[in-house]
């Protein structure tokens, strides 16, 4: 990409991710974002057909990326540090106010049923690789579905964002991983 086309994607992306922090998914407008980037029209045209095709790209834009942990670490220092990651991509500027719209639109729009599947395929690949670690450990059955897992596991950190009940903090992500590993451990195989 050259340095001119980067510079009109990046006004672009800056433009209409302010429109739909501020206003969701409705604001972003192709008339709204050529006015608020100064990025001619038919430019916008030329690198998005539909204002769809912008919405779409700008979620994928904004989407926060989950970090995976160290690998030297052991699975139990892994899951924390993984809910501190979490934390942070709950708490990334405007996530949360997005996160809503987009569980919404991959109802009815499967371009943003895409970008919400590529995510949580990258969260799900790195949570796997942390279960890896627990699997080594004997702390988790090779055969635990990592699905119900993370679910498990995001279940607590998830809700406090989206219900805004809890407070995202230090505090909240220490409480679930340790009620997640008393909950692996009531439930994990004995040994004939």
């Amino acid at each position: 990409m050259s340095t001119r086309v980067e510079r009109t994607h990046t006004a672009v992306m800056e433009a209409a991710t302010a429109l739909l922090l501020e206003g969701g998914p409705t604001a972003i407008t192709i008339d709204g974002v050529v006015a608020r980037s100064g990025v001619a029209k038919s430019t916008v045209y030329r690198h998005w057909t539909t204002r769809d095709e912008l919405v779409v790209d700008v979620f994928d834009h904004i989407a926060p990326k989950l970090e995976a942990p160290d690998p030297t670490l052991g699975f139990e220092d892994a899951l924390r540090r993984l809910v501190h990651s979490m934390l942070a991509m709950m708490t990334a500027p405007g996530w949360l106010r997005v996160l809503p719209a987009m569980l919404l639109l991959k109802l009815h729009q499967h371009d943003i049923a895409e970008v919400e599947q590529r995510m949580h395929d990258a969260q799900l690949k790195v949570f796997q690789d942390v279960l890896q670690r627990g699997v080594s450990e004997g702390r988790i059955g090779a055969d635990d579905d990592p699905e119900l897992l993370l679910t498990l596991f995001v279940g607590p950190i998830l809700m406090a964002g989206l219900t805004g009940s809890t407070e995202l903090n230090g505090a909240l992500a220490d409480r679930s991983v340790s009620q997640f590993l008393g909950a692996l451990d009531a439930v994990a195989p004995t040994a004939p």
